[in-house]
C-alpha cells in the first residue's frame, strides 16, 4: 500500500513524517522508509494532528483496515441496504460466494 508522505522534520537523525490525514507520532530513522523522486505532497498540506502509521493505513485502506467487513446480500448491493456501500465501502471478494454485485 503507497501512502502519500512527506518528510516535516529532522530531529537527531530521527525523522517526522506528515501523510495527508495527519504527522505520524512516531519518529522514523533513515533505514525505515525510502525516499521517492515525485512530490506526492508538500509540509503545509498536512494537517497538524498526530496520528498513528496504523490509523493512516485504515483510513486509506477500501476495506477499513484489519478484518473484513462483509455483507451478505443475495441482491446487487445496489442500495444502503448493503452493509458495505451503506460504510462507503466496495464489495469483497469475502461478502458472498458468488452471484453479480454492483459495488465492485
Amino acid at each position: 500500500m503507497w501512502i502519500e508522505q512527506d518528510v516535516i522534520l529532522v530531529k537527531d537523525n530521527l525523522y517526522e513524517i506528515g501523510t495527508n490525514e495527519g504527522r505520524l507520532h512516531q519518529l522514523y530513522s533513515r533505514n525505515q522508509f525510502t525516499i521517492c523522486k515525485e512530490v506526492f505532497i508538500q509540509a503545509n498540506d498536512v494537517p497538524p494532528v498526530q496520528i498513528s502509521l496504523r490509523e493512516v493505513a485504515k483510513k486509506s485502506s477500501n476495506l477499513g483496515g484489519q478484518g473484513y467487513d462483509r455483507c451478505t446480500c443475495n441482491t446487487l448491493c445496489k442500495t444502503n441496504r448493503c452493509k458495505c456501500k451503506r460504510s462507503g465501502r466496495l464489495c469483497n471478494s469475502k461478502c458472498y460466494n458468488s452471484g453479480l454485485c454492483g459495488n465492485k
